[in-house]
């Protein structure tokens, strides 16, 4: 199926293209932030304002056209004389004609210079930071911010155009009102300002109102993604109830808070509908009495009521703009909120010359405990928590949460880049992404092929729509793979033992949905598994790999990673007998604040020599120490070990 795009523009309006480059840093202000969209979408600005503008003039000029026609002596019939006025009336009728065709696509280029850098700011500030951000910040109002909000900044764009449009037009027919009577026109810029002045009164409390129904909505979509992402686990538990509960109760406070807005809101509708009446009414019944004293001619008179009439758009869309601003605002702070997070890490503490040695010994200097170089080592904790924390300390996750150092080296000495390219960690919840099979394992190895035409994106996302799929990514997708990454893709795949999964997809270039949600949970697991594994880094660390999977899916696992990381630094957290059997050297870890008292008599080192008395040497700092060291077999004696292993032994199947 080919649908053609009859006229496509050699170049696309900048609002229109798709930018490949990262976004400009933004302010981490309110005020700062709105001042710098503005000055990114001044040309769009002011493209808009001169369209507006024109589009307004040709509107407040019709009255004038109309009271000349009048005044010509239309009473007379149609003469030559009329054809002036009538020429303008004409001229005024297409100019309108056209700045009304091109006021919406002047003002949603606006729209979007505006937008476009508060979404993508956000947005790529959640992609650097996004442990830091969603630590700060719920998700839900992440999500509401990058997507609600930055579009809120954006529509002040399109009333900013509007209102300056408007603003010409009212000086210019109040220039033209004091030009015919003074009086009048006095009493269109006199009572102007106290309209206004009426209308921004209700400000403060609209703005105060949108903001608790902003936080309120923020907490309502976190409960709702949370609820999205573990239904499967409300349901196995029966928390379906609680949940609902949950839900209706910040279901009821976004309401109440969306009533008070509301009925604020309503009230600024009655002001903004009811005051240019009233003051139309006023400047008429004026107009009249100057009429009938003969200060002003009946064609005049008409063209007073005609600029009375047209004043009441211009401060109808004043008003909105005070809406708009309170919701701009609101958004700007939530966007500005998401600029302001600090990274977790960062290269402050770098030493020029500092080097990791990737087969060095991996050190936690807060609890003490050494994962020897080039070992395929186990952690086993009472708190798999704990070991898991410990897990994310080795990657520098946070530099707040401990030193670590790697061949003696401290991570936070060496540039963080190196630091990702040395070890690598892979979470217990297994994270994937839309995309092809072969960008899920290989991530970022796989270059993106480029943007392609605009009118391209347009055909074949018509085609994808017509067929009921999602459309293609402007981006262009991925390059074609090389025969070295196919091979790579599919060895990392062989060790997580993940075949099923290519097979169901139908190859590397299979597409995975959002989420991965058409694969199952133990494929997912798998994947994760085959992505860390592809990375080929000389320490990885993995966090429960195998807990989804079946005994003997698991056991093929462990065989195959054994082998697969042999002679590099491999850290594994996890109680899996026949994944524990596989390591080369297991550590038996227990909460810091556990009593030494009768915990162990004598621990194992790595050769099955007893070593009595040995204990580990937590800081105060840390939330685990070292309880025993050695292979799965001979921590097997110690009842410690055996009261974590035998209760994470699971006989269930993949899901």
């Amino acid at each position: 199926m080919s649908i053609p795009v009859t006229r496509a523009p050699r170049r696309w309006p900048a609002f229109l293209s798709v930018q490949t480059t990262p976004p400009p840093e933004l302010p981490a202000t309110p005020g700062g932030l709105l001042r710098a969209v503005t000055r990114m979408s001044v040309p769009a600005i002011a493209l808009g304002v001169v369209v507006s503008t024109a589009s307004y003039l040709a509107q407040a000029l019709i009255p004038l056209a109309l009271g000349d026609l009048l005044d010509a002596g239309l009473e007379a019939g149609l003469t030559a004389r009329l054809l002036p006025g009538l020429a303008a009336l004409t001229g005024l009728g297409l100019l309108g004609s056209l700045a009304a065709g091109l006021e919406d696509a002047t003002g949603m280029g606006a729209w979007v210079g505006a937008w476009k850098p508060a979404m993508r700011g956000a947005a790529h500030r959640l992609g650097l930071r996004s442990r830091a951000v969603t630590r700060r910040i719920a998700s839900g109002d992440v999500i509401a911010t990058i997507t609600a909000d930055a579009d809120n900044i954006g529509a002040l764009m399109y009333f900013v155009v509007n209102v300056i449009g408007a603003l010409v037009s009212v000086v210019v027919v109040g220039v033209l009102m004091l030009r015919t009577s003074a009086p009048l026109g006095l009493l269109v810029l006199i009572g102007l300002p106290i309209v206004l002045a009426l209308v921004g009164a209700f400000i403060r409390p609209l703005n105060r109102r949108l903001s608790v129904q902003r936080e309120e909505q923020g907490r309502l979509s976190t409960i709702t993604t949370d609820a999205v992402s573990g239904l499967r686990v409300l349901r196995g538990i029966g928390g379906e109830d609680v949940y609902a509960a949950r839900y209706a109760e910040a279901s009821h406070r976004v309401r109440d808070a969306g009533i008070r807005v509301a009925s604020t809101q309503a009230l600024l509708a009655t002001v903004k509908a009811g005051a240019p009446m009233v003051f139309t009414a006023v400047v008429v019944g004026a107009g009249a009495r100057a009429a009938l004293t003969g200060t002003i001619s009946p064609g005049q008179l008409v063209t007073f009521y005609g600029y009375t009439t047209f004043l009441v758009g211009p401060l109808g869309v004043m008003a909105d703009l005070i809406q708009f601003s309170t919701r701009a605002w609101v958004g700007a702070r939530k966007v500005a909120r998401i600029e302001a997070v600090e990274p977790l890490t960062d290269d402050a503490g770098v030493v020029p010359g500092a080097r990791l040695d990737p087969a060095g010994d991996l050190t936690d200097l807060s609890s003490g405990v050494v994962l020897r170089g080039g070992r395929m080592t186990a952690l086993v904790c009472p708190d798999p928590a704990r070991a898991a924390a410990l897990a994310q300390r080795l990657g520098r996750a946070d530099d707040a949460d401990g030193p670590v150092a790697l061949g003696g080296t401290d991570l936070r000495t060496v540039p963080l880049k190196e630091v990702r390219r040395t070890i690598v960690v892979s979470g217990a919840h297994a994270e994937a992404f839309a995309g092809t099979l072969a960008e899920e394992v290989l991530g970022d190895e796989i270059p993106l092929s480029g943007p392609r035409p605009t009118a391209e994106v347009i055909r074949s996302g018509a085609v994808a729509g017509a067929h009921g799929d999602d459309g293609p990514a402007a981006g262009g997708g991925a390059a074609p793979l090389t025969a070295a990454q196919r091979e790579r893709a599919e060895q990392a795949l062989a060790v997580a033992a993940a075949g099923d999964a290519l097979d169901s997809l139908g190859g590397l270039d299979g597409q995975l949905t959002e989420k991965a949600r058409n694969v199952s949970g133990g494929q997912r697991q798998r994947l994760a598994l085959a992505r860390a594994v592809a990375r080929h880094a000389p320490v990885l660390v993995l966090v429960e790999p195998t807990s989804a999977l079946d005994s003997h899916t698991e056991d093929l696992v462990a065989r195959r990673l054994q082998e697969e990381r042999r002679g590099l630094t491999t850290v594994v957290v996890t109680s899996s007998p026949l994944l524990l059997g596989r390591c080369d050297e297991v550590v038996l870890l227990a909460p810091a604040e556990a009593s030494d008292g009768g915990a162990v008599g004598a621990v194992v080192d790595a050769n099955g020599a007893g070593a009595a008395g040995r204990r580990g040497t937590a800081t105060p700092a840390a939330d685990v120490h070292e309880v025993a060291r050695g292979t799965h077999h001979e921590l097997s004696a110690l009842d410690a070990y055996r009261a974590v292993v035998e209760r994470g032994v699971d006989t269930g199947g993949e899901p």
